[in-house]
């Protein structure tokens, strides 16, 4: 559910055309656009959200004799009443694997969430429903803005070095195109992503080893946010980023003690290339919205986290 909930608050983009930047438009510094950004989020009632994200991983035999590569496209959107503290959101996830040019499999995950206060109703897509019962209040869950994800990205903004690119229109909304400069975070990033993806790509008993200057030589990042001339909320962000690398197996998980026995010679893997591209677009500012989960969800059976049902 925790990886599940920030995964369905993204958005699928649509990417707009550029236009020039009129005469009449005040010109703000990128400080100002910071400051003004997070204050109009902090007063948000409501906003939706649609992502994209596309991973690609290009999996090497040791020889490079032959190609694995495994595509996952996600797709995501979401309504947020912030005043009532509620959230629905839907979201797919489709896999599509290759061997030497052929098909070798496909799946596809569908998934409806509805947060209505401090409840969970979750589907899977196939009918069946489940929901979870908080034992923190509402408020608790809400508070602090941890649900207005405009917010957040006015905050990732706000503590992001950047450049300004001038002006494009987002869905004919003028805005600030402004790049973002990659900090020391971007490289822990970029780390975890890694190590991520080599996780998912071996049994979780091995311990893998990355080189940490393969990765700097090879990454490719870019961070792109456009925030509104109009209302200085960010209507949409885009990241893209790229590496090579080539792990090495250090370590396997002795399953009498519980401890990682290091291997005495590391063992290396193929070359794995990465390339993922994510996109989100905000929009319908403080627009009425109406959520409401289907009598089914609400009959479910009520569960608390980690427990049984009640």
């Amino acid at each position: 559910m925790k990886r599940l909930l920030p995964v369905l608050l993204l958005i699928a983009v649509a990417i707009s055309g550029c236009t020039e930047k009129g005469p009449e438009t005040p010109e703000k510094s990128t400080d100002e656009l910071k400051t003004l950004s997070v204050a109009a989020a902090e007063n948000l009632s409501s906003f939706a959200a649609k992502a994209s994200m596309i991973q690609t991983l290009k999996l090497y035999s040791k020889d490079d004799s032959n190609i694995t590569i495994k595509t996952d496209s996600t797709e995501t959107s979401s309504s947020v009443d912030l005043s009532r503290q509620k959230v629905h959101a839907t979201g797919s996830t489709k896999t599509q694997v290759e061997f030497a040019g052929q098909d070798v499999g496909n799946t596809s995950i569908d998934v409806e969430i509805y947060l209505i206060g401090n409840t969970t109703y979750q589907s899977d897509g196939r009918g069946n429903w489940t929901r979870l019962v908080d034992p923190r209040s509402g408020d608790e869950i809400w508070g602090g803005g941890s649900n207005n994800q405009v917010k957040g990205m006015a905050e990732i903004f706000n503590l992001s070095q950047s450049e300004n690119l001038g002006s494009e229109s987002v869905d004919g909304e003028e805005a600030y195109k402004l790049k973002f400069v990659a900090g020391s975070e971007d490289l822990v990033g970029l780390y975890r992503t890694a190590y991520n993806v080599v996780g998912s790509s071996i049994p979780p008993y091995l311990l893998p080893s990355i080189n940490q200057t393969e990765l700097n030589e090879t990454e490719k990042m870019e961070k792109t946010i456009w925030i509104s001339k109009k209302s200085f909320l960010p209507l949409k962000y885009q990241d893209s980023i790229s590496f090579s690398m080539t792990p090495q197996i250090v370590g396997v998980l002795n399953m009498s003690t519980g401890q990682v026995d290091m291997l005495p010679q590391s063992v290396e893997m193929g070359k794995i290339d990465v390339d993922i591209q994510s996109n989100i677009k905000y929009f319908d500012f403080d627009s009425p919205v109406e959520i409401a989960p289907p009598a089914e969800a609400l009959s479910a059976p009520a569960q608390l986290p980690g427990a049984a049902q009640i």
